[in-house]
């Protein structure tokens, strides 16, 4: 059963026993950095698909400039959370747990800037 188990969950599993070793507080710090990119990663592809709509004509410039200008936004607002708390060794035990709750659907991490195509008409 613990094969079924994400790293991250196996280190939360070692943290109700003991603290982490120095190999173990390194696998928590690659998670944090996996964690960060996927974030990255799913606001990156909505800017994707925004540029391969300019070059579809779906999108003119100045809706792309805005496109643009609101993914900066987000990425932003994703590089303070990451950055709000430390990486510490004390952290880590904080930041696996969001990082769980986040994989698990609960407690998902979203920018509050919104892109063009997420604005609800007033």
């Amino acid at each position: 059963m613990n094969d079924d188990l994400t790293p991250t969950q196996r280190l939360l599993d070692v943290l109700k026993q003991r603290e982490l070793t120095k190999a173990e507080r390194a696998i928590a710090r690659e998670q944090i950095g996996r964690y960060y990119a996927r974030k990255l990663a799913s606001l990156q592809q909505h800017l994707f698909e925004a540029l391969e709509k300019r070059d579809t004509g779906e999108l003119d410039p100045f809706d792309v400039d805005e496109f643009i200008h609101r993914y900066h936004k987000q990425s932003q607002e994703l590089y303070v959370y990451m950055n709000a708390q430390s990486s510490s060794n004390a952290n880590l035990p904080f930041w696996l747990k969001i990082i769980e709750a986040d994989e698990q659907g609960r407690n998902v991490w979203q920018p509050e800037t919104t892109l063009p195509h997420e604005e609800q008409p007033s």
